[in-house]
């Protein structure tokens, strides 16, 4: 058991290290590494700039809100205030009459103890005393429980005559008892005792007014209309609540230069994470990072949907992630330091439809679009009508420049599709404007940084595609048309040193391009192969019968040397594409145009030097491997048929278009197409396309009669005969049923 949970375990991390070695694998590592990149593009711009400030300094700058704002401070003063004007809801007390009026009463009693106090004291005369000694002041202190009196205030009471103490009780009962009868309200106490001793005030003695009578009103006397706590709680909750935010909208002043720093201005910095103290606000770079995953998911879904092929290559991922992020990082640059509006908006759309294709170039378009106007939610000068408007810029500018690039990837192309762009930004400014603003004063210079930004996007194109072809080696329509010009030192070799070779990659050119066309494959991609797909017989030119202009030199030669010297052609050509640095794509056409196609001429050599021994097939057939992609096929196709028609005795346009039939036929029955992704609908364009360029090269020519003696009769029958045909090769054909004839010997 233990034994089987091992093995269980290596076969688990196996899989996980054939994982890791896969394209899969690379290809999550490219869209993660270009995920973060992104996101530190965008922190670049989300950083805020902090200030060194404090309540009541001098601000020597102007400070815009990086993002909506609330004043905190100010809004929570206006919500106080509010609460505060709310009237409190009241309800009546029962009994606080009664219980005032009995506390009122007991409170004098004790005070009444106190003046009979006083009575017994008298000095030295027998006078009641008006003076008292320490003594006496803390014996009538401690007389009086209900409430605390000070030292003077028991002085004043001692002092008081018991008419004056009994008119006093006798008339602050009477008002309080008045007072009850009517409402007095929960905090406004103060209130009712001050009209209490303005009442009683002209009736008793002043002394008594200002020293015993507050004391005495503020021990008993209670509301009897209390406030409704939870009514009035509510009431007030939903007067603050009516207060509406003080809100700082993005870019608007918080503070202007040279003005004095308030309690809500700083707390609004503070909140906006503009203060250096040690604290970031973390939710700008929250939306930053989550913005850029659904620009990633979006991209990713895009390619999926238009370009599935593009992940099975990491090399063009990596590509269009490259161009991605060099369009952010060109947009968050001119953003920062040059306008708003100056920016590349259609810079990676137009680079990666000339770079892999209009599907890559449509698929960028959304993801480039929020990430662009992205940029302008994370910069502190700017609003959401400016995001909105790059949205929209970003959209229509990137479709139609893709659009038009579509089918002509050139470089004027390119150059005028800034055109395009800058029109299409130009048009959706007047049309933002005019649907949400009368203002026209700044129309015009936004009309020019966006068209400016328009034509940078095709200039910035141009100048990175030969930088980018060069440094991955891509196929582009640009560099598949450098390559076919008859001066690249390639192309110059087969010219001199392989003469029949360079004529037969002429013909095979036309044909493959011809039904490139015809099918709608890449005609740049297959006229560029056809020219290249022989080049690894340079390497021994005079092997192959096309260049032979005496003895063949493979009559001197064992049929499995022979076999190995024509199978290696291919390899050979693979590797000096390589050393070359030619797009991935024609070298494996070179590697792949034969297949793994017998060589049936010395094959049959072979079994005929056998004396009936045992042959094996496989020592004849190319290496392969076989075509996996519609150009090679096509080229696979185009130079089995141009090297087997070659050797038509009679090549009348129904005799080749049987031939052609036959070709394809064998190339079928002999699996060499199985890999390929064409349909039979597809093989029937090509091989009416073939049909139709080889009746141009093998028409039929007019017979010229016999002329004067002024032209050489040698001259005449030169012109006159029709051209031998040339010896074919039925070997790259595959059709192993031919019989093994001279003829068959093309590339022998």
């Amino acid at each position: 058991m233990a034994k089987k949970k091992k093995t269980d375990q290596l076969s688990l991390f196996q899989k996980a290290g054939l994982w890791f070695r896969s394209f899969h694998a690379k290809n999550a590592l490219i869209l993660a590494c270009t995920y973060f990149v992104l996101f530190g593009l965008y922190c670049l711009v989300c950083a805020p700039k902090q200030y060194d400030l404090s309540v009541g300094s001098i601000s020597r700058e102007t400070i815009n809100a990086t993002k909506d704002v609330v004043d905190e401070v100010t809004t929570e003063e206006k919500r106080q205030a509010a609460a505060a004007a709310v009237e409190p809801t009241y309800r009546f007390q029962e009994g606080v009459k009664e219980e005032v009026l009995g506390s009122l009463n007991e409170v004098f009693g004790e005070l009444r103890t106190v003046v009979q106090y006083a009575q017994t004291l008298q000095d030295e005369n027998g006078k009641q005393k008006t003076v008292f000694t320490d003594t006496e002041i803390e014996y009538a202190q401690g007389l009086v429980t209900s409430l605390t009196l000070n030292r003077y205030q028991i002085g004043t009471l001692l002092r008081t005559s018991s008419d004056s103490f009994e008119d006093m009780a006798a008339t602050v009962s009477t008002a309080v008892e008045n007072s009850l009868n009517t409402t007095i309200r929960e905090g406004q106490l103060s209130q009712s005792i001050q009209t209490i001793l303005q009442i009683v005030g002209f009736r008793i003695d002043i002394s008594l007014t200002q020293n015993i009578v507050p004391a005495v009103l503020r021990s008993c006397l209670k509301p009897n209309m209390v406030i409704e706590q939870e009514t009035t709680e509510i009431a007030r909750s939903a007067a603050m609540d009516t207060v509406e935010p003080i809100m700082y909208l993005q870019g608007q002043n918080i503070i202007r230069a040279g003005d004095r720093i308030t309690r809500s201005q700083l707390a609004m910095l503070k909140a906006l994470g503009l203060l250096k103290d040690n604290t970031y606000d973390f939710s700008s770079y929250q939306g930053a990072a989550l913005l850029v995953l659904v620009a990633m998911v979006c991209y990713f879904v895009s390619l999926r949907l238009l370009n599935r092929d593009l992940f099975n290559d990491p090399r063009k991922l990596l590509v269009a992630m490259i161009v991605s992020i060099l369009g952010v990082g060109a947009s968050v640059l001119c953003h920062l330091y040059i306008n708003a509006y100056f920016v590349p908006m259609t810079f990676a759309p137009i680079l990666l439809c000339v770079l892999l294709g209009s599907r890559v170039g449509y698929a960028s378009v959304i993801p480039m679009a929020l990430l662009i106007s992205g940029i302008a939610a994370g910069n502190n000068s700017t609003f959401l009508y400016e995001m909105i408007l790059m949205l929209i810029m970003s959209l229509a500018g990137g479709a139609v420049s893709v659009h038009f690039m579509k089918s002509h990837p050139q470089r004027i192309r390119v150059l005028l599709s800034g055109f395009l762009s800058a029109a299409m930004n130009a048009l959706s400014i007047f049309a933002i404007r005019w649907m949400t603003s009368t203002e026209t004063t700044d129309l015009l210079g936004m009309v020019l940084w966006a068209m400016s930004g328009g034509l940078l996007s095709s200039v910035l194109a141009v100048g990175m595609q030969p930088v980018l072809e060069s440094a991955f080696h891509l196929a582009t329509p640009s560099k598949l048309l450098e390559m076919c010009n008859p001066n690249q030192p390639l192309l110059r070799r087969l010219q001199l040193e392989a003469p029949g070779t360079y004529h037969h990659c002429l013909i095979v050119a036309n044909l493959a391009e011809a039904a490139a066309e015809r099918i709608g494959a890449n005609p740049y991609l297959a006229r560029a192969a056809g020219y290249y797909h022989d080049i690894g017989k340079l390497k021994r030119p005079m092997y192959f019968k096309e260049n032979q202009m005496g003895e063949n030199l493979h009559n001197k030669l064992d049929p499995y040397v022979s076999a190995a010297i024509l199978t290696s052609h291919t390899k050979d050509g693979y590797q000096m594409a390589l050393r070359e640095h030619m797009p991935h794509e024609v070298a494996n056409i070179i590697l792949q145009h034969h297949g793994d196609t017998p060589v049936m001429y010395f094959y049959h050599k072979a079994l005929q030097m056998s004396n009936g021994s045992p042959v094996d097939i496989r020592e004849f057939r190319y290496e392969g491997p076989r075509p996996n992609t519609i150009e090679a096929t096509i080229v696979m196709l185009a130079d089995t048929i141009e090297a087997a028609v070659r050797s038509m005795q009679d090549p009348t346009p129904k005799a080749i278009d049987q031939f052609i039939e036959r070709l394809v036929r064998g190339k079928l029955e002999d699996g060499q197409l199985s890999e390929s992704p064409i349909t039979l609908r597809d093989i029937d364009e090509i091989c009416a396309a073939f049909s139709g360029v080889l009746r141009g090269v093998f028409h039929e020519r007019i017979e010229y009669p016999e002329v004067s003696h002024h032209v050489p009769a040698q001259m005449v029958s030169q012109a006159a005969a029709p051209s031998a045909p040339s010896a074919g090769a039925a070997h790259e054909s595959g059709n192993r049923d031919a019989p093994a004839k001279e003829g068959e010997i093309h590339e022998a």
